[in-house]
């Protein structure tokens, strides 16, 4: 079994203040605190494992948790660097390994310990917010500007749309693809 914890979140959302404000034309700060809501709410729906995405947008440290290496180890971000991987048993040796790509996702591959439990940490997503590509940001901004015109779950008498469909077709060529 493995488990993944989020050890360090981004420092910085992909999407400041004052550009969602600009999005939402908003020129006062007496809604800060729900347009930062909605910040955190259209980020998290896109970011990390459970994110439509499957990858992390603004660079974070994970840490997977293995219990026996059993063969090749799939991380499961793209976009993503290995700082270190230990035994977690006895005094926590380097575990060696090969790196290779499956897909978008790397693998890390133990040339020995099969068996013992393993603790992998890795860094992952595009970089700093600017880093982010701007289909992603532009997706962010449409649902920020959707949530914020449209404040309720159903709209009496108007046409609806649980998302803009311009969200899907901005975020499709960076989805991670899951098998």
């Amino acid at each position: 079994m493995t488990t993944l914890v989020r050890t360090t979140a981004p420092a910085e959302a992909p999407i400041t203040l004052s550009e969602a404000r600009a999005q939402i034309r908003v020129d006062h700060n007496e809604e800060d605190v729900l347009i930062q809501h909605y910040i955190d709410a259209a980020t998290s729906l896109l970011d990390g494992p459970a994110g439509l995405l499957g990858r992390c947008l603004v660079t974070q440290s994970w840490q997977m948790n293995v219990d026996a290496l059993a063969g090749p180890v799939h991380l499961p971000f793209p976009d993503t660097v290995i700082d270190e991987a230990k035994f977690a048993d006895g005094d926590a040796e380097d575990v060696p390994y090969r790196r290779e790509m499956c897909g978008q996702r790397p693998v890390l591959i133990p040339l020995q310990g099969w068996g013992r439990s393993a603790v992998i940490s890795f860094t992952a997503g595009y970089g700093a917010p600017q880093d982010v590509p701007a289909t992603l940001r532009q997706a962010i901004l449409l649902l920020i500007a959707h949530w914020y015109d449209n404040r309720e779950a159903v709209t009496i008498g108007a046409a609806g749309a649980a998302l803009p469909m311009a969200v899907d077709a901005l975020i499709a060529p960076s989805r991670l693809q899951r098998v």
